[in-house]
Formats: structure tokens, sequence, C-alpha cells
């Protein structure tokens, strides 16, 4: 009795120390990426195609008639009524109101 107790505890304990170990190892690779995404505390001004990633991640994705100048990724796209620009941005945030057109 006294050995299959001692067994359970040093086991629950083994389970404590590696998920103690993998949190900090997971929050310091959080903390490496996040330098690398661009935290966009202006935001875009406007965002209609707005796409949420359970990551925390929020990928702005519209076609507009001019890009905003906060826009990281902006590409001119031939549409039906004439040259408009494609806006993508990935960013930790919130995206911002519907765009006008």
């Amino acid at each position: 009795m006294k050995s299959s107790t001692l067994l359970v505890i040093l086991c629950l304990q083994t389970v404590l120390v590696m998920g103690i170990f993998f949190a900090a190892v997971a929050k310091e690779n959080a903390v490496g990426e996040s330098k690398a995404i661009d935290i966009n505390p202006g935001q875009l001004k406007c965002c209609t195609n707005c796409n949420f990633s359970f990551s925390g991640l929020y990928t702005c994705d519209d076609v507009v008639k001019k890009c905003d100048p906060v826009c990281k990724k902006c590409a001119v796209v031939q549409t039906y009524s004439g040259k408009q620009f494609r806006c993508t941005d990935t960013f930790l945030g919130m995206c911002g109101p519907p765009c006008k057109n």
C-alpha cells in the first residue's frame, strides 16, 4: 500500500515538474515569435474581410480603392471595375471597422 502511494506521488510530481518545464519553453518560444509578427498598434483604419485564427492573430485581406498607409503588404489587382489594391496584413490585435467602398 505504501509503495503504491509513493509511486503515485512520484508520478504526479514528475508530471508537475515536466508541465512547468514545458510551460517555460512554450513561453520562451512565444516571446521569440512575437518579435517576428507586427503588433499593429495603429491598426488599419478599416477592414471588411477580417479573419481570426486560434493563435490570436488577425488577418485582414481586403480589396480596396486605396491601401491604408499602415498596410504592410499592398498589391495591385485587376477587377471588373478597374485597378484596385489588395491589402493583406497579419497582426496581433483587433481589426478596425468595415471599409466603405
